[in-house]
């Protein structure tokens, strides 16, 4: 198998002719205010709960909306805010103090990211610095964000780099019968992540783009509410796995325009990390255009992995063991993603309207559907269901 020669011979062409292109003068920021709100429905259920030591219900049911607005502050500079909320209910986590106190326990999830950006228009360089916050009713996380990214080559061509830092802290909830018998040696966790993207036209039919990923997480990396039961009746323990975890993701992305009204949108991504999983993941979304202001999207996502070194199922542990979990997100598993999409986005927008000062003018932009369904071998079944509202004042 020789990808990894021709990416580094892309790679090489790439940086290779930044010096070799007449000056580039990239665009400037639009002067249009662009919105999205997004809508979301995931209904889940199993039969493999953490929680519960890898058997019992997985039900989940979660609604959330994200708005994402990109604020052109001058043709160089930009601010980019997202809000975003999540309210779930899940039968599993009910489970945590052993028995099912309803028919599922709820909680939220608020967050907001802000992104701010500067321009060198001559050189084609963009900086961008970020700031992030979450919080749910055990958990919070603080985020911080780099980003630089340069264009060449009349915009046929750019890399990306960013580097990202989360500093999460834990509200350390015990399974109600260990309460007062374990603990944790740290309630925090630290993860770092760098990231590069390099993107290329490669013919007006055809671009290529290629992403490595480098995490870094170290602290409490198991969840303190999942238990883990013992072979022959030996008791539980709770979850345990090492303070320290690295992930290598290397992905390609490959869009074909084979002709007018149709484009084949192909992703694959490899993932190893130092728990022993390796993963594949190869996804194919096809857009057709339906005439002027309808497209659909089918779209099929295939994943598999090897399990991590430290899982088992329940009661398949022995309690000599340094680390164990029962988490099923961490076992071998396959599994299959497949769904429809639809976007309608008429030429002049569905809806506009004047904003009440000044001659700026409000545009319902497009609006789009898409439903999911989701099948893993290890019997988790999904649905998920979403809208997008793109709008804009200009």
């Amino acid at each position: 198998m020789k990808v990894r020669p021709l990416i580094f011979a892309l790679l090489c062409l790439a940086t290779g002719h930044i010096g070799a292109q007449e000056p580039y003068q990239m665009k400037g920021n639009d002067s249009k205010i662009e919105a999205d709100f997004l809508f979301s429905y995931y209904q889940q259920d199993g039969d493999h709960a953490a929680v519960t030591g890898g058997i019992g219900t997985e039900q989940l049911h979660d609604i959330a909306g994200l708005l994402v607005v990109n604020i052109p502050i001058d043709t160089f500079h930009a601010l980019n805010i997202s809000l975003g909320v999540d309210q779930y209910s899940s039968a599993s986590t009910d489970r945590i103090d052993n028995h099912m106190s309803s028919a599922s326990s709820g909680d939220m999830r608020t967050y907001a990211n802000a992104l701010f950006t500067r321009k060198n228009l001559s050189k084609g360089e963009t900086y961008g610095i970020g700031l992030g916050f979450s919080t749910e009713y055990d958990y919070t996380s603080f985020s911080t964000r780099l980003s630089y990214t340069k264009e060449w080559n009349e915009g046929n061509s750019e890399i990306s780099l960013s580097g990202q830092a989360f500093l999460d802290r834990w509200d350390l909830i015990y399974p109600i019968e260990l309460r007062n018998q374990v603990s944790l040696p740290t309630a925090n966790r630290q993860s770092f992540n760098a990231q590069a993207v390099y993107s290329q036209v490669l013919s007006q039919r055809l671009q290529l783009a290629l992403s490595g990923e480098l995490i870094y997480m170290r602290g409490l990396l198991s969840t303190p509410f999942h238990r883990v039961y013992f072979q022959e009746g030996a008791g539980l323990d709770i979850e345990r796995l090492p303070d320290h975890r690295l992930k290598i993701p290397l992905a390609i992305r490959l869009n074909y325009f084979p002709f007018d009204g149709l484009i084949v949108r192909s992703y694959y991504r490899y993932y190893r990390d130092d728990f022993g999983i390796t993963a594949h993941t190869a996804e194919i979304e096809l857009p057709v255009k339906l005439g002027p202001v309808f497209t659909v999207y089918p779209f099929y996502r295939y994943h598999t992995q090897t399990a991590a070194d430290y899982f088992a199922p329940y009661g398949e542990h022995t309690s000599a063991e340094t680390f164990y979990t029962s988490d099923y997100d961490l076992s071998a598993l396959q599994s299959h993603k497949f769904g429809l999409g639809l976007k309608y986005a008429p030429p002049y927008g569905l809806a506009r309207a004047k904003v009440a000062k000044g001659n700026k003018l409000f545009l319902l932009k497009y609006l789009a559907l898409r439903s999911a369904y989701y099948r893993r071998s290890t019997g988790l079944k999904a649905v998920l269901f979403s809208l997008d509202l793109g709008m804009s004042i200009e």
